[in-house]
């Protein structure tokens, strides 16, 4: 699994843009006083009628015993988002059985993450 090309440089700049000027609007303080972002990602892949993408890991509410599904999109994308406090370390399987190759990958609460999976 790799990240498409040209998107981490704007996705990274997005994401500390967002932190100054969107943290009262879209920010929320949970009891640990961690700021709350939410952490989308996008998977680009058509993986054929009947089939589904889920997504394993760890961190807000993630586990590496049981995936969560994505929703479809259109034909070839796939998104996954929920709120983040820390990071959320992430890999992608197909019908939550086959996993995508190459090494798990990471986003940043706020961050919003394009790959394009190899199975």
């Amino acid at each position: 699994m790799k990240l498409m090309k040209g998107l981490t440089n704007v996705t990274r700049k997005k994401a500390t843009t967002e932190t100054a000027s969107n943290k009262s609007s879209t920010a929320s303080t949970p009891g640990n006083g961690h700021v709350s972002k939410t952490v989308t990602i996008e998977a680009k892949i058509d993986v054929g009628f009947g089939n589904t993408l889920y997504l394993r890991g760890q961190g807000q509410g993630l586990s590496w015993g049981q995936g969560i599904p994505l929703t479809c999109v259109d034909r070839s994308t796939w998104q996954w988002s929920g709120p983040a406090t820390e990071q959320v370390r992430f890999k992608l399987l197909l019908n939550d059985a086959v996993w995508a190759q190459g090494e798990d990958l990471v986003a940043a609460p706020g961050q919003r993450i394009e790959v394009a999976p190899a199975f």
